[in-house]
């Protein structure tokens, strides 16, 4: 009898993490930071700060996150896009705190494509590092490419 119960609980469990067939999944909410380019820095910079002092000033800056789920019962995940811009000169210094992926992982994009975030095509050039210090999370990506003077960071949660 405890079998019967204890199989029917974990059934349970399991299926209340699945979508529902019967109802469609929540929206992705978008959050981004925007405004003036002085503003984005700013924004972007107090972001990052939290976590380690940053090498250098930043150039330009944009950030994205997107949540998936309704944060409720289920997956309430986020993934989320950064683009900084930096002088030429002080890419050495970024690289100095990073340690370089294994791994180059799928390339991945916004769900809604955004100008500022790499391509395709130049994400096979990025030079992949992890993202330790530069924010907790413990998934994703921070990509620097020395041609544009760019640091992108892709960080997901599971």
């Amino acid at each position: 009898m405890w079998n019967k119960i204890i199989l029917i609980l974990g059934f349970i469990l399991i299926t209340a993490c699945q979508p529902s067939l019967f109802t469609k999944s929540a929206p992705t909410k978008v959050s981004a930071i925007e405004g003036t380019k002085a503003e984005r820095i700013k924004a972007v910079t107090k972001l990052l700060v939290a976590q380690e002092p940053l090498p250098s000033p930043l150039q330009d800056a944009y950030f994205l996150e997107e949540q998936i789920g309704d944060n409720k019962l289920g997956p309430s995940d986020y993934v989320a896009f950064g683009m900084l811009e930096v002088k030429p000169n002080v890419l050495p210094a970024w690289r100095s705190k990073l340690l370089p992926l294994k791994v180059r992982p799928n390339y991945v994009t916004p769900k809604t494509p955004k100008d500022w975030w790499v391509s395709a095509a130049d994400y096979s050039s990025l030079e992949l590092f992890k993202l330790r210090p530069y924010t907790q999370r413990l998934h994703g990506w921070i990509g620097i490419d020395a041609k544009t003077n760019k640091i992108y960071i892709y960080t997901f949660t599971t």
